[in-house]
């Protein structure tokens, strides 16, 4: 594992609730891990620890089998082989590209820094001052300098925040590229649940400094065990309900929901489940019926909220734009299993 960490906790002076609680996770060579949650979860900390930033107040930190952080042990930043991207760039306005690259380096090797440019497409630029460059580029700029030093791992603490929409699209891309590319190691920090899913091999999500759920994208949204997860990743319909008696579906007041990832509990057990929007699929011989309340076009997509006939539920569901479908339509809906999943917590 390039790095390693176990039961890290850290309280800041001044606060009574712990900014990080018996965190631990590993991030493979070449992985890109995504630290995912709301504002104040403490994913950010958690970058500055590795970073060597902050101390853990205990937990061990090991970074390429290193022991960086612990109680008896500490190395500083300079000697931890790691690369940063901070969210405002950081760059020195007075230095152009390319001494923005060589600060700091031992010994300024032109070729490489050349070569770094060239991955991130910007060797045509290299004699620039950052001012001259779009946010786009002074965000490679940002990356470039941390990636020519050859870093054990390359850390981005929200590195598309402070670009528009249309940007931050790009340069998602672009950055997920270059880091592929340069087979780097790299966690990002976001709050952004689309960019974690996107860019992400292994996604650890935070809530309130304790780690809710790690695993990939698909696992993460498929199979979500909290109903935290459940409700910040993505949209879910949360249903109460019993295991069938075929251990592969649950009795809920709207009907019985196919369901194959029930962990192993057992038929009559009380559960709740999580029914993704894209579990729902309009079919005249659907087993639940009701009345759209509500229809929001979204170009790819339309969602429709559904008020079940005969309950107090409503539904959101996921329909197909071609498919027209407006307020005050009484409907059928069936339920495909892929996107159910009973939460354990």
């Amino acid at each position: 594992m390039i790095i390693e960490l176990s039961d890290i906790t850290k309280t800041y002076p001044g606060t009574e609730s712990p900014a990080l609680k018996d965190v631990s996770f590993e991030v493979e060579a070449g992985q890109i891990v995504t630290l995912l949650g709301p504002s104040g979860c403490g994913k950010t900390t958690l970058l500055r620890l590795i970073a060597g930033l902050e101390r853990p107040d205990s937990g061990v930190i090991n970074i390429r089998g290193q022991e960086v952080a612990a109680e008896n042990s500490w190395i500083p930043p300079e000697k931890r082989g790691v690369g940063m991207v901070f969210q405002d760039y950081a760059l020195f306005p007075h230095l152009s590209v390319e001494d923005n690259l060589a600060f700091g380096l031992e010994d300024r090797d032109q070729d490489k820094i050349m070569e770094t440019l060239e991955l991130v497409g910007l060797a045509d630029h290299a004699t620039k001052n950052p001012a001259e460059l779009s946010g786009g580029q002074q965000q490679r700029v940002a990356l470039a300098r941390a990636l020519v030093r050859d870093p054990v791992v390359v850390l981005l603490d929200e590195p598309f925040s402070n670009l528009d929409m249309s940007l931050r699209e790009q340069m998602r891309r672009d950055v997920t590229r270059i880091i592929r590319e340069s087979e780097a190691t790299a966690i990002f920090v976001t709050h952004d649940q689309k960019e974690a899913l996107s860019i992400s091999d292994k996604i650890i999500l935070m809530n309130h400094g304790v780690v809710e759920q790690k695993g990939t994208p698909r696992e993460i949204y498929e199979l979500p065990e909290t109903t935290f997860v459940a409700s910040f990743v993505g949209q879910s319909n949360l249903l109460e309900g019993t295991i069938g008696s075929d251990a592969e579906s649950v009795v809920t007041e709207i009907g019985t929901i196919p369901c194959h990832h029930t962990h192993g509990k057992q038929p009559g057990e009380k559960v709740t489940i999580s029914v993704r929007p894209e579990s729902f699929e309009l079919d005249s011989q659907g087993s639940i019926q009701g009345v759209i309340k509500e229809v929001v076009y979204k170009g790819n997509t339309i969602d429709a909220i559904i008020d079940v006939n005969n309950t107090s539920h409503s539904l959101l569901i996921h329909i197909h734009p071609e498919i027209k479908a407006e307020r005050g339509d009484q409907v059928s809906v069936k339920v495909l299993p892929d996107f159910v999943a009973v939460i354990e917590r």
